[in-house]
């Protein structure tokens, strides 16, 4: 029984991870404080990177002749780190279901960047909210 244990532990590293880490942040209080610290920390940082898209956006369309000017959250992935989506890619389909990426990301991600990482942070800020 505890070798079964064991060798599903060591299988599953990130889920064991994963796991202990929801539990601990479930049933003590302190870690539950911090953790909706740093959400509210990481909420404004992609805030701070959906103004900057946004004014690269602008920027580009003010120094343009052509008219409007939008970058999409996925080709500034693909500009910046290209090794990193294909990874995310790659582990999505053999991990989850490989029609998550084509059906549901890949329209998410089609969508301009700034909306995307501003939709993000609203999310996760109203997720890590103070309660009275």
């Amino acid at each position: 029984m505890m070798e079964s244990v064991r060798q599903f532990i060591s299988a599953n590293r990130v889920l064991t991870a994963t796991a202990v880490l929801l539990l601990t942040l479930v049933f003590v209080a302190p870690a539950r404080a911090v953790a909706m610290v740093m959400l509210r920390v990481f909420a404004r940082i992609l805030l701070v990177l959906a103004l900057l898209a946004l004014v690269s956006d602008g920027t580009r369309t003010l120094a343009t002749d052509g008219g409007l000017v939008v970058t999409s959250f996925l080709e500034h992935w693909t500009e910046f780190t290209p090794a990193s989506l294909e990874a995310v890619k790659r582990t999505l389909s053999l991990k989850v279901h490989p029609a998550l990426w084509d059906s549901v990301l890949a329209r998410l991600f089609a969508l301009p960047a700034w909306l995307v990482l501003a939709g993000a942070a609203v999310i996760l800020g109203y997720a890590a909210r103070k309660r009275r």
